[in-house]
């Protein structure tokens, strides 16, 4: 079962249809093509970085000796791209002001979809729940209890 962490764009209510629900697990098209996978998600830098260091490691395995070794890497370097890739994209768009709403563990996509706008108030619902009244700011101030319940009295 994987956990989806739900994003929404600057300035969007939680209900939004844009809302990305990034998969928080293991990703099998990460782990195969490491460095297409970052260029399809458009992680550039990153991109460029594991394509550089295949390229490295499939030199490395050209030598007399180090074709353990760079096949050692490249595992190394694919798992570490497939774990934690997609916090990489969440990352990246928590960078552009987009609002880490939610953590929901579900076993697909559609199922976390469910569980997400299901317990998420819409904007009519927030209309309703919200008070006609803010009592805190009605208040004048030095008026409220000073430390917890109790009134302060005007003491230090």
């Amino acid at each position: 079962m994987a956990s989806y962490m739900i994003l929404t764009p600057p300035g969007a209510r939680a209900d939004d249809d844009r809302a990305r629900f990034v998969a928080d697990g293991f990703s099998w098209g990460a782990f195969l093509f490491p460095a297409l996978w970052l260029f399809a998600k458009r992680m550039w830098l990153f991109g460029i970085a594991v394509a550089v260091l295949q390229i490295l490691l499939i030199s490395l395995s050209a030598t007399n000796g180090g074709l353990l070794a760079a096949l050692l890497l490249h595992l190394a370097l694919a798992l570490l791209v497939a774990l934690e890739g997609p916090m990489l994209i969440v990352r990246r768009l928590i960078n552009r002001d987009w609002t880490l709403r939610s953590i929901v563990p579900a076993r697909d996509l559609e199922t976390a979809e469910e569980i997400y706008f299901a317990n998420v108030p819409s904007a009519d619902q927030a209309a309703v729940a919200r008070p006609a009244v803010d009592w805190p700011r009605q208040a004048p101030a030095g008026t409220g209890p000073g430390l917890g319940l109790f009134e302060s009295y005007g003491e230090r």
